[in-house]
């Protein structure tokens, strides 16, 4: 009987070792399989973050393709406004149909007012919206209170109709258009306007006006093309953000300022970053209002901007006007 129970001792602790064995076993492969799972999401994260990595890259070529079209139209509207300016005026050439040799037909501002004198107030209205646009939210950061504000736009409106009197003035006593004569009578005629303006910006308003309409460049550069990539991104800029980022690109610029001041090799760019010294001061100091995330969409629209730049350049051999069309 003592011998029956040893055995199915025996039997029992051989079953239950087994059983451990077994049970060990099963939790060896339910911690592979689980092993083996966690390397499957692993390997779906990094595919997921390759896809939205490429979809990026697909949305900053698009970027680019637009920023292209953009200074396309903006070329051939700057070579229509320079064949204007150098075809010849009516008596200089022109056919009686104010025509220049089959060209476009140039009428001046002049002579409608000539013929129309109410046009005058609506063409003033006209230039005192022209102002907003040359300038846009540059005029603010000047911080005059708002009569002196108001005063300067007009003032800049008078600057512009004064050089169309100054016109008809100087066509009357006879002086060739774009003489030295004619520049002086133009000068002459702004004196009065350009030294109230001098009153309220001091010696060097004309930089100071430089430097706003190049701000306005900028702040469509950011609303219109930047803006869209920090959205794409899932890092929209706020106001504040934007704004920050145009003055960053602001204090960088040179125009108006004195150039003499600008490091050597300020625009070209460096071959192993793509970046130029004017790229990394605009980074360095956006990098004061933007996120790291907003910094590298920055960092990534210079860099395109500068190989855009390197590649139309290919096309310009003779450094004059080019037009790039789809």
């Amino acid at each position: 009987m003592n011998r029956a129970i040893s055995w199915l001792a025996a039997i029992l602790f051989l079953g239950c070792v087994i059983l451990g064995y077994f049970v060990a076993h099963q939790k060896t492969e339910i911690t592979q399989a689980k092993a083996d799972v966690t390397q499957v999401h692993l390997q779906w994260s990094v595919a997921e973050k390759d896809e939205q990595k490429r979809i990026l890259e697909l949305q900053h070529q698009l970027t680019a393709a637009r920023e292209a079209e953009i200074l396309a139209e903006k070329q051939i509207a700057q070579q229509k406004q320079d064949m204007a300016a150098l075809a010849p005026s009516k008596g200089e050439g022109a056919n009686e149909t104010g025509s220049a040799n089959g060209g476009g037909t140039i009428i001046h501002i002049g002579d409608i007012l000539k013929d129309h004198p109410e046009y005058a107030a609506l063409y003033a209205k006209q230039m005192r919206r022209n102002v907003d646009r040359m300038y846009g939210t540059g005029l603010d950061t000047l911080n005059l209170a708002p009569d002196q504000l108001s005063k300067l736009k007009d003032l800049l409106t008078e600057r512009q109709m004064s050089n169309i009197d100054a016109q008809q003035l100087a066509t009357a006593a006879g002086l060739e258009r774009g003489s030295p004569a004619w520049q002086d009578a133009m000068k002459q005629a702004a004196q009065d306007t350009e030294q109230q303006i001098t009153t309220i910006l001091g010696s060097n308003a004309d930089a100071t006006l430089t430097q706003l309409q190049a701000r306005t460049g900028m702040q469509n550069q950011v609303n219109g093309s930047y803006a869209s990539d920090f959205a794409d991104a899932g890092v929209p800029l706020t106001p504040a953000q934007a704004s920050g980022l145009v003055q960053a690109m602001a204090d960088a610029n040179y125009a108006g300022k004195d150039t003499s001041t600008r490091p050597a090799g300020y625009n070209t760019p460096d071959p192993t970053t793509g970046l130029t010294p004017h790229d990394n001061r605009i980074i360095n100091s956006a990098a004061l209002v933007l996120s790291p995330a907003q910094v590298q969409i920055l960092k990534t629209d210079q860099i395109e901007n500068r190989q855009i730049a390197a590649i139309m350049k290919q096309y310009n051999k003779s450094g004059g006007p080019v037009m790039f069309v789809p």
